[in-house]
């Protein structure tokens, strides 16, 4: 049987079971949790999760340690992430972003290492039959794989778009709503998702036509420099439906350099629920902001830490999660943006089964992140 070697300061208890069977280790002292992101300079969506993760991780005490890996060279991010496995002091825990290809050497290295692996998914469909089909199968070290709802975001967006453009009478001279929209990184499987979810909303509309969604690796310079090309090309495009909020903030500038009015005559807007979507929704620049709360990386975190200490979400829930859909518009955006301010204030061991063990069931409702923030938010 493979046998994790002990981190320094850190008394293990290996639980033993088959071999295709979870690894998880009892942690007796603070953890060491590691998170390895896409995020490179400039990306503003990335160092707030790592705010609320390290929130999460002051209050409930362990060690979080954020790597930023970019998105640009797939092969130095592989590199990267197997030399940090190995490194010491080693991490007790992974929580992880892959690019397509890079799950089964990341596994395969796992499961030598005896460290649990938790994936921030979606993973490409294709990949998943050389993985056992997820968590729990074939590789031991695969302890869960959370799903955000990519496809529903980016429907949610468009449909909040065409909506928009429809009330105002944003028409083309052919009587349309022209569509066009800057995408993420093919590399990702969730970039698909999001543009397919644009695709079903407007073939749902009556009077939407798309025209063209181009690819980016998330800067808000391409989301700028890509929509002013695309305007130049489909000059009667009124809808520029954005895949992130940086790029929808992109997209923001280039109609605005073109003489459109935001709200108006264009309607943009992005898919993370980030603070800096959030504020463009409050100046009205964007008519939404789509995407579960960010907050669901606290539950990540949370969920992660009590796995280590023997409470296992999967017994009840499953080893495969999916956070809910939100939409932020002119209508609830104070009530998100007070929450987003109050992050800094929440006890995050209100949630934790490690120091409440009482707790019957994990509650990360939003009125619960709300309650736990409403010292803060002022009720």
């Amino acid at each position: 049987m493979l046998r994790r070697r002990p981190f320094v300061g850190a008394s293990l208890a290996l639980l033993a079971g088959a071999a295709t069977g979870p690894v998880r280790a009892v942690v007796r002292q603070r953890p060491r949790i590691v998170l390895l992101s896409p995020n490179s300079p400039g990306n503003t969506y990335w160092p707030q999760v790592f705010r609320i993760i390290e929130r999460v991780a002051q209050t409930l005490d362990f060690e979080f340690v954020p790597h930023s890996l970019g998105v640009e060279d797939r092969f130095a991010r592989q590199q990267d992430t197997l030399r940090i496995l190995s490194a010491e002091p080693r991490p007790q825990a992974v929580i992880v972003s892959p690019v397509i290809g890079h799950s089964a050497k990341l596994l395969q290295a796992a499961d030598t290492l005896r460290i649990p692996v938790f994936i921030l998914g979606p993973l490409f469909p294709s990949e998943l039959p050389a993985l056992g089909q997820g968590p729990r199968r074939k590789h031991a070290s695969w302890a869960a794989l959370f799903n955000w709802a990519e496809e529903e975001k980016g429907h949610a967006l468009g449909k909040a778009l065409l909506d928009e453009a429809t009330r105002h009478g944003a028409f083309a001279d052919d009587g349309t709503l022209h569509v066009v929209g800057v995408g993420g990184n093919p590399g990702w499987f969730g970039s698909g998702l999001r543009q397919a979810g644009l695709m079903r909303a407007v073939a749902a509309h009556p009077k939407a036509v798309f025209k063209q969604v181009v690819p980016t690796l998330w800067r808000q310079e391409e989301g700028q420099r890509l929509t002013a090309k695309l305007l130049a090309r489909y000059p009667q495009a009124s809808v520029v439906w954005a895949a992130s909020d940086q790029l929808g903030a992109g997209a923001a500038q280039a109609l605005a350099a073109h003489g459109r009015t935001l709200g108006k005559t264009a309607f943009t807007g992005g898919l993370d629920l980030s603070a800096l979507g959030l504020q463009l929704v409050k100046e009205g620049r964007f008519v939404a902001t789509a995407a579960s709360t960010l907050l669901s990386y606290a539950e990540v975190a949370v969920r992660v830490y009590d796995y280590l200490h023997g409470f296992d979400f999967a017994e009840r829930l499953g080893s495969t999660l999916e956070f809910p859909t939100l939409v932020a518009t002119r209508d609830n955006v104070d009530a998100h943006l007070r929450l987003s301010g109050c992050v800094q204030s929440i006890d995050f061991r209100n949630f934790s089964r490690v120091y409440r063990p009482v707790l019957g069931r994990y509650d990360f409702t939003l009125d619960a992140y709300r309650e736990a923030a409403r010292p803060c938010a002022g009720g």
